[in-house]
């Protein structure tokens, strides 16, 4: 795990404004609306394809969800691959979340702003709902809360190859079985680990805030939660 250097960083930050700029105008369908008509292929239940120089809009929760009124998992999830092909992903404040179901989410090279990924599990006595996957070469710009977010799970997840630049502090994240804001469960880290997980599979990933104070704070960059 590293961060880059601020110079390096902010020519890296320049670049990447000029290609979003460049290609905001060329939009396609919601990501929601491409993972709905995605095929099964290469043994994913849904195979994405998306285009280069498209912006993809909205985000995707793929999985089960926790029902607070019952106290009980429901059920859901898809074996799934988002194949970037360099386009942007422009989330809208949402997510990419892979939730309390054992399957997978595999995503690989594109960009993601104004969202997030998350993988959240949960085990105990009578659950094991663990999702696993991978997200290599994607680039963060200003995400929401975090860039990469893993919560309840870990082990089986690769991070890899991934450049995350300032991701935006929303003030406390939510407890996940009681929707309530929590000061142990700050945001605005490019990285955040589960301290729930034995270990967690992180490879040549770089990190940086433009705002030099927070730049030099290390939980900024990687944290555990």
């Amino acid at each position: 795990m590293n961060s880059l250097g601020a110079g390096s960083m902010r020519i890296l930050a320049f670049f990447l404004c000029v290609k979003l700029l460049s290609t905001a105008a060329t939009s396609a369908a919601t990501l929601e609306e491409m993972y709905d008509r995605a095929p099964s292929a290469h043994g994913y239940d849904k195979y994405l394809e998306l285009e280069t120089g498209v912006t993809y809009t909205g985000g995707l929760w793929i999985g089960g969800t926790f029902n607070r009124i019952t106290a009980e998992f429901e059920p859901g999830g898809a074996d799934v691959c988002i194949v970037g092909n360099g386009a942007i992903l422009d989330l809208q404040g949402q997510e990419i979340c892979m939730a309390y179901c054992n399957n997978r989410l595999d995503i690989d090279d594109c960009i993601i702003i104004n969202g997030d990924v998350k993988f959240r599990g949960y085990e105990d006595v009578s659950h094991s709902l663990v999702p696993k996957g991978s997200v290599t070469y994607v680039t963060f710009y200003k995400p929401h809360d975090y860039g990469v977010r893993m919560f309840g799970c870990g082990q089986g997840i690769l991070v890899e190859r991934c450049i995350v630049v300032d991701a935006a502090d929303t003030g406390p994240d939510f407890m996940y079985l009681t929707g309530m804001p929590s000061d142990w469960m700050p945001t605005g880290s490019n990285f955040t680990l589960s301290m729930q997980s034995a270990s967690h599979d992180l490879f040549d990933n770089w990190s940086f805030h433009t705002d030099p104070k927070a730049n030099a704070d290390l939980l900024r960059h990687f944290t555990y939660l």
